[in-house]
Parts: C-alpha cells; structure tokens; sequence
C-alpha cells in the first residue's frame, strides 16, 4: 500500500527488491521481539534508517494537508504529526549509528536526508548531509561499475541509479549554490542506468518509472562541461559556443524524448497505468525550459545598456547572435514559468499545499522572472539609447506576451507570499522590477489596440512582424559591425539592487549568494 499509495521517490529503489528487504526486515524485528533480544544490528538499523527517510520525503511531497487521515484513508494521523514523528525517530536513529563500514542502504538514507533537507531550504545542513553520503559512496566503491564481489543485475541497476542520484544533487548544489562538485568528472566508471526494470513499454520506446530520471541525469551530464569553474567561463559568453551548446541540447536531449515527456502535445496513454508520470512530466518540462534558460545567462543584457561595467565581455561582442540568445532566453524563461505554474497545481495551489513546503519553486519562479524581467528592460534600455540616434522600432508582438507571461508569473508569486518566506522574499525582491515594467507596458504604443491589430494583421500576411522583431537586434548588431557607437546614456529607470549581482553572475548561484536576494532565508 505505502509503496502504491504514497511513495513516489523511485530515484534509487526498485519496488519488488525493496518490498522483499522490508519483508525480510520485518520477520527479523519480530523474531528478536519474541526472542525478547533488544539488540538490533547495524544493518538492520540502516535499513530501518532508510525506510524512515523514504517515508519522510512522501509525507513532505503529499499534494495538500487535506490529504485522507480518516479510518479509510491511506494515513490515520495528521501529515504535519506523522511528520515531526518520523523525523525524531530518525534524528536518535541518526546519532545511535556508530562508524562501521557503511553500505549501499547508508548511501541511500542519507541522500534521502539530503533531498528532504533541501526541500526545506536548510542548505547548509543538506550540504552536509549529501557530503556524507558521498563520503560513504566513495568508501564502498559506488563509482565502480565492477565492484570486487559478485551482484545481480537488479543490484547492479540500483548502484547504478544511487551513484548517478548522488550525481545529479551535487551538480544542483554546484549549479545553484556555487558549491564545488563533490564528485570529481575524471573519477568516474560506472555506467548511467540502464532504464531496463519494470518496463511500461519496450515498443517503440522503452518506458518505465524511472524514465523521466534517465533525462534528468543526462541533463546533468551535459551540462558538466558548461558549468565549468568561475575562472573558465569564456565558452557561457561566447555566443558561437553557446549557439552548438543549444544545438547538442536539443539533439541530445529534447530530440529522443519518448512521446510521452514531449514538450509539446505530450501523449498521455500511459498516465493511467502510472499516475505518476503526469508529474513527472511536468517537472521534467520545467528542467528542460530552465536548463536551456541557464545556456542564456550571459546575454540577458547583449549591448551592455543596463550596468555596462559590471555586465559580462561578451566575446563576440553584440552581433545578430548575441541578440538572438537574448530573445532565446525570453523565450525559454516564459516557458518555465508556465511549466512552474503547472506544478504549483499538480502539487496543491492551495493553503496547505505541499507548495507552501518545497522553497525551489517559489525560488525558481523569481529565478525566471529575474531573467525575463532583465531582458526586458535591456530592450527599453537599447531602444531609449537607438532612440537618442533617431532609431525608431515598431513594438515586437512577441514582447507583449513575454509582458503578459511576466506579470502572470509575477501574480503566481505573489498569491503565495502570503504563506511561503520564499515567495514572500521573492516578491520584496521584484517588486521594483514589477513597477518599472508596469510602466513600461502602460506606455501608448504597448496600450494602443490599433496599433496592436495592425501588427497582428501584418504577422500573419509575413509583414512588419519581421521588422517589428528584428529591427531592433539588426540596428543594434548594424552599428556593433561597423565600429559605430551608440548614444551613452544613464538608463533614466530605477534598476534592481540586485542587478550588478546577476549580470557579473552568468550561472545561478547569484540568487542564493547576494544579500539583496535570498541569502538570508537559506539556512
């Protein structure tokens, strides 16, 4: 029941081998109890341990505080009591155990440990705790595809998806943090998962529960080489080198997507033969729009009109390219935070929710809002500055929706300000941000509905809609080519606090790193 009715954390376990362990586990605690023998062996203790942690984190991800607690429900006690109860006992569990070798179960509860600490923002401690669990995998070997003793290949498939889960977290911390990668690119030799137990389907496309974590890790894979050390950081402002980043992403990761985690028109046969998959698909939708947001840092401000000096060198300088990218990252922006909103209504858009639990959608949805709000401004920064020349544009159709996406996305946030610290501080951070664009898009040309119909009109017959959307980015890159500067001006709106933070930054860690954002709420 626990494992169809509420588990859903499938990152490492395999249900019919992990459903046996706790079979066996069991009838040994029964048998000391009878036994009246109150000595309980490390093993034993650790999987117990484990058992605790998995528990915690599917109490921590139920969809709301609604969820059934009545004689026929799943759960006979309250989420938040069960909760608090589960983590004192593996709190005296924890401190029990004492330094013996550790094993692939120790590996496992404290990544566990690792996931729900994070989910609660408590950084430093799931920073921690993920060091200890790379400690113990280290130890045992984890990075080994051949370990010196014989295993199945079920044991051998739940190694491979341990190590690799290991993987993915600390490039999070890496990519969100600025932490150092705990575990070294060179010293690894054990083969991502296989995807080959419990298939769903093996034509025309192999699908199983873990599917989804297969491009999740490979993801993570690719994004290794582009999120080099800070003192390498010439490829993220390169935009040749981001222009075959983009290209291998979509090749390597978008093209084999099974039909069922398309990003667009996603088939949904199997979402009832695995209720799971609906979200699964959602969260995988929103890594891969974040992901390729995360390509696109650097160009959020190309023509270095906002704060020029603390602004990234783009090495190509502001050509058609750079110009493009910054459109890219508009693009990709607005789409996860359409992807976020999905998921605040999958897991509970409601007082209760587990929405109000988990910081890094809320974290998230100000991370897009910040790269999409900065990229408009740096359009009404460059056509204030063109416009000093006598350059004039029409208005883009395209701007209109990245506005109108922004401020949905801005009111997303701010309906859970009022019970989640990180949303709360995420809108405290944007609000400057949301007045200046608010004015922005009050101006005449933004509001004036003939205007508006017009360039519909000539969209669709394949006039104006190119001037419209390309007119800006080819004066730019027109007067860049042939050494001609443009008008210097000090941009007459107020700019974020934050801003020099996230231009001089071109990964995600200024989010979590600058006072002016959320470094005091990470504990």
């Amino acid at each position: 029941m626990f494992l169809q009715s509420i588990n859903r954390v499938l990152e490492m376990i395999h249900a019919e081998s992990f459903q046996s362990q706790y079979l066996a586990w069991w009838v040994r605690q029964e048998s000391n109890e009878a036994a009246g023998d109150t000595n309980i062996s490390d093993d034993d203790m650790n999987f117990g341990l484990l058992v605790i942690r998995i528990c915690l984190m599917s109490v921590q991800c139920l969809p709301h505080a609604g969820y059934p607690t009545s004689t026929t429900g799943v759960l006979k006690t309250h989420p938040s009591h069960l909760e608090n109860w589960l983590y004192s006992i593996a709190d005296e569990l924890d401190k029990s155990l004492n330094s013996k070798k550790p094993t692939l179960v120790t590996v496992q509860h404290r990544y566990y440990h690792f996931v729900y600490l994070n989910n609660y923002a408590r950084i430093r401690d799931s920073w921690s705790a993920l060091n200890a669990a790379v400690k113990d995998a280290h130890e045992i070997g984890l990075h080994l595809e051949i370990p010196t003793f014989p295993l199945s290949e079920v044991e051998r498939e739940i190694r491979r998806r341990t190590f690799w889960s290991l993987y993915v977290g600390d490039r999070y911390m890496s990519s969100f943090f600025g932490h150092w990668p705990l575990i070294p690119e060179g010293y690894i030799y054990i083969d991502p998962p296989h995807d080959n137990l419990q298939p769903l389907s093996v034509n025309p496309y192999v699908l199983t529960s873990f599917t989804d974590r297969i491009f999740h890790i490979k993801i993570t894979r690719f994004l290794t080489a582009f999120m080099s050390p800070p003192s390498w950081e010439h490829d993220r402002v390169d935009s040749i080198a981001i222009a075959e980043f983009t290209r291998q992403f979509q090749q390597v990761i978008i093209d084999p997507l099974p039909p069922v985690y398309w990003l667009d028109n996603p088939g949904n046969t199997w979402d009832a033969i695995d209720p799971a998959i609906s979200g699964k698909r959602e969260m995988l939708s929103f890594v891969i729009w974040a992901t390729k947001a995360f390509l696109y840092k650097a160009f959020a401000d190309p023509s270095n009109s906002l704060q020029q000096q603390n602004s990234p060198t783009l090495k190509n300088g502001c050509d058609l390219l750079a110009l493009s990218h910054r459109r890219s990252f508009m693009e990709c922006s607005s789409k996860a935070i359409l992807s976020i909103d999905n998921l605040y209504r999958r897991i509970g858009d409601e007082e209760g929710g587990a929405g109000e639990k988990l910081f890094f959608i809320p974290a998230c949805l100000a991370e897009a809002l910040a790269n999409l709000g900065i990229c408009l401004l740096s359009i009404q920064a460059d056509a204030k500055s063109l416009g000093m020349d006598g350059i004039q544009f029409h208005n883009d159709p395209d701007i209109r929706r990245y506005y109108v996406s922004w401020f949905d996305g801005f009111s997303l946030l701010s309906r859970h300000s009022q019970r989640q610290p990180i949303a709360r501080k995420g809108v405290t951070i944007l609000e400057g941000l949301q007045e200046t664009l608010r004015k922005f898009y009050q101006t005449a040309e933004l509001l004036d509905t003939q205007s508006a119909q017009q360039l519909a009109t000539e969209s669709l017959t394949g006039q104006g809609y190119q001037a419209g959307r390309y007119q800006l980015e080819h004066a730019l890159a027109s007067m860049h080519a042939h050494g001609r500067k443009r008008t210097q001006q000090s941009c007459s709106f107020p700019l974020p606090a934050w801003l020099p933070s996230f231009l001089a930054t071109t990964g995600r860690s200024w989010l979590f790193q600058d006072p002016a954002a959320f470094a005091d709420l990470m504990g």
